[in-house]
């Protein structure tokens, strides 16, 4: 199978592939239907798939159980009707309407690309693109476990190259090589080593019995 690990990024979306020869190849693309109309049998991508109308999806709250004291990097994924919003302040109006809470400026921060994702994907090409999130999966190639430094601080890197080290021996080069989007490139790792564990039918889904959106997509997180 050809398969990749994807992430969002300044500069679009860093591709992590990997060939049926594990052989990994780092890309970037301006847009996600460039990732999606290519020849891959397997995308997880790190970015909201299936939105609520009001609450918040099982998948968040099961992945921020399993994170416990890290529960604050799975931030809630917007509301369905908030994708039609032409900006910030209409957003959070929207959802002051619906819930009596304002959009966060995190979750606004990434809608382009929640936009992006879920306008393109039907139920069934939810087959081949998967809903990933980094920490979760590094909690799962953690022996369970959450990690405790943060991402954007100099150790917390090292302990997640040093993870994914044990599964693809090029990341430590690759992540040195890209400073510019070396974080997204590590999510994308992290994403493609998920990736692998759907192939090979040893990946974790959260919740196991999904629930769909309004648009029939399945609101899952996979590691």
């Amino acid at each position: 199978m050809f398969i990749a690990g994807v992430d969002g990024s300044k500069d679009g979306w860093v591709i992590v592939s990997e060939t049926h020869e594990s052989q990994t190849r780092i890309e970037v693309a301006s847009n996600f239907s460039q990732i999606f109309d290519a020849e891959y049998d397997l995308l997880v991508v790190d970015v909201p798939i299936g939105l609520l109308q009001t609450g918040t999806r099982f998948a968040d709250r099961e992945s921020r159980r399993l994170l416990k004291a890290r529960a604050c990097c799975v931030f809630t994924a917007p509301l369905h009707p908030t994708l039609l919003c032409a900006d910030y302040i209409a957003a959070s109006e929207c959802r002051l309407r619906i819930e009596g809470k304002a959009v966060t400026k995190q979750a606004w921060a990434i809608m382009p690309k929640i936009i992006e994702v879920n306008r393109l994907l039907t139920p069934e090409s939810q087959s081949r693109v998967r809903e990933g999130h980094p920490e979760v999966s590094f909690a799962y190639l953690n022996d369970g476990n959450a990690l405790a430094l943060s991402k954007h601080s100099r150790e917390g890197r090292q302990k997640r190259v040093a993870l994914l080290t044990k599964h693809f021996s090029g990341v430590a080069s690759d992540v040195q090589k890209r400073p510019r989007f070396a974080e997204d490139l590590v999510d994308a790792y992290a994403m493609l080593w998920t990736a692998r564990r759907i192939r090979d039918g040893r990946a974790v889904a959260l919740p196991k019995a999904a629930p769909r959106d309004i648009s029939g997509l399945l609101m899952q997180i996979w590691a």
